[in-house]
């Protein structure tokens, strides 16, 4: 059993008592697992008397070792015998102390997600972009198709490199850093947007030079020996009933691929519209949501992150890539999410449970299919995944139930339409009517 002994906002200091068997079962298991790691001339393994025992390891360091194995046996008590805010705890409970007398009395230190209040949200403005209409984006859908399929026709040892061909050049590094030959195939653009553009202008096939870039980035110079080794010019299809198939067999005219990318185009509008505006309200509402929580949750949260990053080994490569080093930076990055995540986890538990918003674990798993449809997954196995990695069940059903909140405070929102000429003004448009998906 457990009782909360100690309170102050979202940490509270619980005390799990355990009767006085428990201490001799954590006992017994102590000797009993240092009797078989201790080699010993004259013992057999598991064998070795308690007093020697005492004498090399030392009784402080034995009853250290009885306490950790009851701080154990109280942590599983502590869950086992239901802890009724179990979802609401944040981060793994710490043993405070151990005291070992006629019972067992083990205190946690338990930190759970802070009381949040929310200022009112109704009448806030999401501002999303013009994605331009359907037409265009479909028109644009199809000259990226024909850049798929795009031909290219082999020029002969008379002809010159111009823009827009394609060449294939074989190169070695002058520097002797790679002394290794390699073949790229290049897009000949405008000499401004290239440094090599300009030495394969007018080039002819057989044609060698050397040529020296500077990284914009780092400043080092790169220099290299180029030979053109094949040309080609580009033709691209001509918008047709041909192009149609060339595309996909199954649109006979190129008037069916226009209405199926229609429909795609217009799908993939909406999902990102909607993607978009959900991010914005998400923003707003961390914006609008404030925390009462202590700054030794702040800090074990830090610590607790930080850990697992260095477990993963992408502590000290972020460090580097991202911070250039500066530790404190990095640690004040980290700090800032937590502070946000738990406005934002915090705002969206408050406003599901007012407004009695749930997923159901049918969601998750129509979720979990969408999100592993080119993974091949079986239902069956998924089911089971979903059971047994808990923390892939909870992430998905932590971001359905996020949309749903999302698209609850959508409804009170005022949507600007960004356009993209800055010289018209923007459309205003009062609450957000269209139905969100999961």
């Amino acid at each position: 059993m457990f009782e909360v002994v100690e309170e102050n906002k979202n940490v509270k200091i619980v005390k799990v008592s355990l009767d006085h068997k428990s201490i001799d079962d954590a006992r017994d298991k102590v000797y009993n697992d240092l009797s078989k790691d201790i080699k010993l001339k004259g013992f057999r393994p598991g064998m070795i008397p308690r007093n020697l025992i005492n004498t090399i390891i030392g009784m402080d360091k034995i009853n250290d070792l009885v306490k950790d194995e009851v701080a154990d046996k109280a942590f599983d008590v502590l869950f086992k015998d239901g802890l009724e805010e179990g979802e609401n705890v944040l981060l793994p409970p710490r043993v405070k102390s151990v005291e070992l007398g006629g019972n067992a009395d083990v205190f946690f230190e338990m930190h759970f997600f802070p009381k949040v209040e929310i200022e009112s949200m109704k009448g806030i403005e999401i501002i999303i972009p013009d994605v331009g209409n359907l037409d265009e984006n479909v028109e644009r859908t199809i000259n990226e198709l024909r850049e798929e399929k795009v031909i290219l026709i082999p020029k002969g040892e008379d002809q010159s490199a111009q823009i827009d061909d394609v060449a294939e050049v074989e190169y070695i590094d002058l520097t002797g850093k790679d002394p290794e030959k390699k073949t790229l195939e290049i897009r000949i653009g405008n000499p401004e947007e290239g440094t090599i553009f300009p030495h394969l202008i007018g080039k002819k096939i057989g044609d060698e030079f050397d040529f020296t870039s500077k990284s914009e980035n780092t400043g080092n110079e790169t220099s290299l020996h180029v030979k053109l080794n094949k040309l080609y010019s580009r033709k691209l299809p001509d918008i047709d009933d041909n192009f149609a198939k060339m595309v996909d067999e199954k649109y006979e005219t190129l008037e069916d691929l226009k209405n199926a990318l229609k429909s795609e185009v217009d799908k993939s509008i909406n999902e990102i519209i909607l993607s978009i505006k959900r991010d914005e309200i998400a923003e707003e509402l961390a914006k609008k949501t404030k925390i009462d929580v202590l700054d030794s949750t702040i800090d074990y949260f830090v610590d607790y992150i930080v850990d697992n990053k260095k477990e993963e080994k992408v502590y000290d490569e972020e460090l580097k890539d991202k911070f250039q080093g500066d530790e404190k930076a990095y640690i004040d990055s980290i700090r800032s999410e937590t502070i946000d995540y738990l406005k934002f986890e915090g705002a969206v538990r408050l406003i599901a449970q007012e407004k009695s918003l749930n997923v159901s674990d049918d969601e998750v798993f129509e979720e979990a299919k969408r999100v592993y449809e080119e993974s091949k997954i079986s239902d069956e196995r998924l089911k089971i995944t979903l059971k047994t990695d808990i923390s892939l069940y909870s992430s998905i059903k932590r971001k359905l139930l996020s949309f749903k909140v999302a698209d609850e405070l959508l409804k009170d929102a005022v949507l600007v339409l960004k356009k993209k000429n800055d010289g018209f003004e923007d459309d205003k448009i009062e609450g957000d009517e269209s139905e969100g998906e999961n």
